[in-house]
């Protein structure tokens, strides 16, 4: 968020376009948050594996806001690809996906630093719900 003041008396909040960057290697999820994303204002980088995200990130080609990524995807799982970003970005809220609960791997999740766990299938509301709130806890 930026700040303008246009006068001395009258502030503007102006809301700067907060960046996602979604990570899912079915791509037909990946396409339906995205969508869901896109229409709430969100600008999406999306990827379908841990690996290329991480490969674009060491390259210093994403920059992000929120995290949101799915837990069980070959080569780079969801957990592993939280330590990489936390490792990184220790500030970036991760919002994990999945669609088979597990106990041992929330507490994974939340011991190596993801804000929230959340089951698939996800609502809208209840997506955006969690992006807004970790955008509001993220450092500015």
């Amino acid at each position: 968020m930026e700040w303008h003041s246009h006068c001395s008396r009258k502030v503007v909040l102006v809301m700067a376009s907060m960046t996602i960057l979604l990570v899912d290697d079915d791509v037909e999820v990946l396409r339906a948050l995205g969508k869901v994303l896109e229409k709430a204002e969100y600008e999406v980088v999306a990827h379908s594996s841990a690996r290329s995200a991480m490969e674009d990130i060491n390259h210093g080609q994403l920059r992000f806001d929120v995290v949101i990524t799915d837990v069980c995807m070959p080569e780079v799982n969801g957990i592993e690809f939280l330590a990489f970003l936390k490792q990184m970005f220790p500030s970036v809220p991760v919002i994990m996906l999945t669609a088979f609960g597990d106990w041992g791997q929330f507490m994974d999740a939340m011991k190596e630093g993801a804000f929230s766990y959340l089951d698939k299938p996800i609502s809208k509301r209840e997506l955006l719900d969690t992006v807004r709130r970790a955008l509001q806890a993220a450092p500015a």
